[in-house]
């Protein structure tokens, strides 16, 4: 896959083959020297050489329409971009929930007719669309989207595309044989497909850190600018009837205390190990019922296990959930828990802050920069099931520690920077992005 490199040492000559209006060169800092071409050659570069004051079209690519964190970080993005500056367009799958939300917040959603954004016909129709829409910048989220959007986009020659990594792609956990040694090969591969995408968008200095220093083919780190993401807190309120169902659901009586997991049913998200820490939980704590919201192909084995350990009563499968419902259990819980082998930068811990819920999660280092320990929820070793339930047991009885730590949760989240004020960073780095080379300077 070669070297990942920066813009200004780029692998196409066409992005500094453009001259600005004043006359000077984009590529003033030598790369080429003195052979600067006297015109431009490249259609794409004449779509670069824009009114500064003109909207910048970008597409979104991204290969899912379910409802998971990824997608959510999207739908808020777009929803916060200023219109006088951004015209958002989306491509995704058909058929999942997340499309008519999509549809609602961007000028323009289109669903590809393959599933499977790596076949030769999908790429070919989202490069179509590019042309189509005259995109100036094609922004990825999710590893197949990077993969089909890098090749659609440089098919279809556009000024510029970014990807946006909101995890750390292809985690070994405890997968075995084959399927270790095939997960192990693409953990060290994946990043050289970042050589042909001008920046790396990171989600936590974490994630920064993993995709320029994990073993492998790595990307450098002044190719990568980190715009973290955030919730809005008043979009989280459930409703009276949300609220009724969120009871019925969990099954709760005067006495109950709820503790709750909002994730995908996927072995990197550590479900199991709060199952079997409901072992201890459920004898110390009988009140205590748990929720887990969410599906996936971890959610059947995790279903018999818990039957198996008796936990039936104290463990409660909601499947998945509309987003009143679920933000509804949240707000019944006394605890969030997230016991994940590994984070970016997880938007539920964002949204339990919003909600001013103290959180029990595995300590590692996307997490570690939402979550003070001891301050705004508790840390505990990953893979650990006996602390997570040491940590839980600890917390949950306590009420009044339980509502400290939801405030400092708040008042960090309100601290930090709001989602209007994370969409308008992007937007900056959009334009300098297509009109510069996407230097964000830090205030």
């Amino acid at each position: 896959f070669g070297t990942c490199w920066p813009i200004g040492a780029s692998d196409s000559r066409r992005y500094h083959h453009r001259q600005l209006t004043d006359g000077r060169s984009p590529t003033a800092r030598g790369h080429w020297g003195d052979q600067q071409p006297q015109h431009v050659r490249d259609p794409a570069m004449r779509r670069v050489m824009r009114d500064p004051s003109s909207t910048i079209k970008v597409l979104f690519v991204i290969a899912s329409a379910q409802i998971g964190g990824a997608e959510k970080v999207i739908l808020s993005l777009i929803q916060g971009l200023p219109r006088d500056q951004v015209e958002p367009y989306v491509v995704c799958p058909p058929g999942g929930p997340m499309v008519d939300r999509y549809r609602r917040v961007a000028a323009g959603v289109i669903t590809v007719a393959h599933r499977n954004f790596l076949s030769v016909s999908a790429i070919l129709e989202i490069a179509a669309l590019i042309r189509r829409w005259d995109i100036d910048l094609v922004h990825t989220c999710l590893y197949t989207s990077d993969v089909a959007g890098i090749v659609a986009s440089r098919i279809a020659r556009t000024p510029r595309v970014v990807s946006h990594v909101v995890g750390h792609n292809f985690f070994v956990t405890d997968e075995r044989g084959l399927r270790r040694l095939r997960k192990q090969a693409l953990s060290f591969l994946y990043r050289g497909v970042y050589a042909w995408s001008d920046r790396v968008i990171a989600v936590s200095e974490a994630l920064k850190d993993d995709l320029a220093s994990r073993r492998g083919l790595r990307v450098s780190p002044s190719k990568i600018v980190v715009i973290r993401h955030t919730v809005r807190p008043e979009e989280l309120t459930p409703t009276a009837d949300d609220r009724t169902r969120a009871r019925v659901l969990c099954g709760v009586s005067g006495e109950s205390a709820v503790i709750a997991m909002v994730a995908t049913f996927d072995p990197i998200k550590g479900h199991r190990y709060l199952v079997q820490a409901m072992g201890r939980i459920r004898r110390l704590l009988p009140q205590v019922t748990c929720v887990l919201v969410g599906d996936g192909p971890c959610r059947r084995p995790l279903e018999t296990l818990a039957n198996r350990m008796g936990l039936t009563g104290h463990l409660v499968f909601t499947g998945l959930l509309e987003e009143g419902v679920k933000n509804a259990i949240m707000e019944l819980s006394r605890v969030i828990v997230l016991p994940s082998l590994t984070e970016g930068l997880p938007l539920v811990l964002l949204e339990a802050m919003a909600l001013g819920k103290p959180v029990v999660a595995s300590d590692t280092i996307g997490v570690r920069e939402l979550v003070t320990d001891r301050v705004t929820g508790l840390l505990v070793r990953p893979g650990d099931p006996a602390a997570l339930a040491e940590a839980i047991v600890g917390l949950v009885p306590h009420q009044d520690l339980v509502d400290a730590m939801g405030r400092a949760g708040r008042q960090r989240l309100e601290a930090t920077l709001s989602a209007q004020d994370a969409a308008a960073r992007m937007a900056i780095f959009y334009r300098t992005l297509v009109e510069g080379d996407g230097t964000i300077h830090e205030p």
